[in-house]
């Protein structure tokens, strides 16, 4: 938002942020109101809406309302790999994607090859990759009284820890892999992975280095992605893509 209020040239008329979700809708339309406010702050034109959905699979391009002359940009937090089993689950939200006709998809996932058929390979890779996010957590969130960093210990990663080890097969809804595997996948369908500006790098840089609790995060790149990682070990990938 900063980004787009400093603008001299090709200010852009209206801002609008499109939340789709498959929990309730209240604290999300909660978190909107606060971007709304906080963009009218920098008169910025912004507006928010939620769009809910029982499966992410689910979404078509008649569930949002597009303008003529819109630039639209989708990002993707923890989303594909949620929706690899079945296949065509994911395959019907990169249709609905391109339907959209987007400038630029930008994919957040774990940078971490999860998904061995091998029982004591996904244990090692999750052991790993455990131990330098709860390192994280502790160096970044403080004590163990930190209500944010207890709920990412206990569900997003005890939670996540437990589909990744304990269930087999199609059952397995969590497949963290590694950004090769991605390209691979986004490539099929036409997609052509973007290089990412030199502004949004240095700003990479900038934030990784704001404190000292965070000296041990590492901002690097393979290929045409941003690996984020702790003490070395790669933690998450960046990607943006182009249809």
């Amino acid at each position: 938002m900063h980004a787009l209020s400093s603008k001299k040239r090709c200010r852009i008329k209206r801002l609008k942020i499109t939340a789709v979700t498959t929990l309730a809708k209240g604290p999300i339309e909660e978190i909107g109101e606060r971007l709304v406010g906080f963009a009218q702050t920098m008169n910025l034109h912004c507006c928010f809406e939620v769009i809910a959905v029982r499966d992410f699979a689910e979404l078509n391009r008649a569930h949002f309302t597009l303008v003529p002359g819109e630039a639209v940009a989708v990002f993707a937090e923890h989303v594909v790999s949620t929706l690899t089993e079945p296949s065509n689950r994911l395959d019907s939200l990169v249709r609905a994607v391109r339907s959209l006709n987007p400038r630029v998809m930008v994919v957040t996932e774990v940078e971490g090859n999860q998904n061995s058929v091998a029982f004591v390979s996904r244990f090692v890779e999750t052991l790993f990759f455990a131990s330098a996010y709860f390192d994280c957590l502790e160096k970044c969130l403080g004590g163990q009284d930190e209500p944010l960093r207890g709920f990412a210990e206990s569900t997003l990663m005890g939670e996540g820890s437990k589909i990744v080890l304990a269930i087999e097969g199609p059952e397995r809804i969590i497949r963290n892999m590694k950004v090769d595997v991605w390209r691979t996948y986004f490539q099929r369908f036409g997609m052509a992975e973007a290089k990412l500006s030199s502004s949004s790098l240095y700003q990479a840089e900038l934030v990784a280095k704001r404190l000292p609790s965070w000296s041990p995060c590492t901002v690097g790149m393979d290929g045409k992605s941003l690996i984020v990682g702790w003490k070395g070990m790669p933690i998450k990938s960046v990607t943006a893509w182009k249809f």
